[in-house]
């Protein structure tokens, strides 16, 4: 096939994710994310060898404007602090951060459900994708190490405690978005407590010794 006069393959990752918001990754098919597109099947093969690489691709796009998010926020709230006089320390950081992955999550709840479990990662993506896909753990890793160095938390490996942290908190937050919790907690409230007591707890944890 020879090369199309125009670059579609932005356009195949946002028609995608379109038909990802109401169908299961695997309800979809190569022939609807053409038509779609309005383009042909072959045409998609083009830009993606099959539908997992683009899938892969359209979750990578999402993490991105999560990592983002989640950067911003905190960002945000330290330059808030520094405006006010107070002490935005690394373990405050760390629950901005927490905070801030728990906001996202509930303003995108479908690319949340999607990002974090329906979109699989490619194991067998080379270093700089796997960088990609993980950037958010990267970053509560060095928040971790250097509330470490401060002497505010404790923690023999700062990498598994992160994805523990974000490990830990997704789980309460895809137990209110799947209404596996009392109604109680459904509400907006509600799921605003219920997480922040898991990052609390989260907290609590890494600010005792073993």
């Amino acid at each position: 096939m020879g090369k199309p006069k125009t670059d579609l393959a932005p356009r195949i990752r946002e028609k995608t994710l379109e038909l990802l918001m109401e169908k299961e990754p695997e309800e979809i098919s190569t022939r609807d994310i053409a038509k779609a597109c309005g383009a042909t099947t072959t045409c998609i093969y083009y830009y993606y060898k099959d539908k997992e690489t683009l899938y892969n691709e359209v979750k990578i796009e999402c993490v991105a404007k999560m990592d983002s998010y989640i950067y911003e926020q905190v960002v945000k709230k330290a330059k808030k602090y520094a405006k006010s006089g107070g002490n935005f320390d690394s373990l405050y950081e760390i629950r901005a951060g927490l905070e801030a992955f728990r906001d996202w999550a509930f303003s995108n709840p479908r690319i949340a459900l999607l990002v974090m479990g329906r979109l699989k990662a490619d194991i067998q993506a080379d270093s700089e994708k796997m960088k990609k896909y993980y950037k958010s753990t990267d970053f509560a890793k060095a928040t971790l190490e250097k509330a470490v160095k401060e002497g505010l938390i404790h923690s023999k490996d700062t990498l598994l405690d992160a994805n523990l942290c974000i490990a830990a908190l997704w789980g309460a937050i895809e137990s209110v978005l799947l209404n596996r919790t009392i109604p109680k907690y459904w509400t907006q409230q509600g799921r605003i407590i219920f997480t922040d007591k898991m990052i609390d707890l989260l907290l609590a944890s890494l600010t005792r010794k073993n």
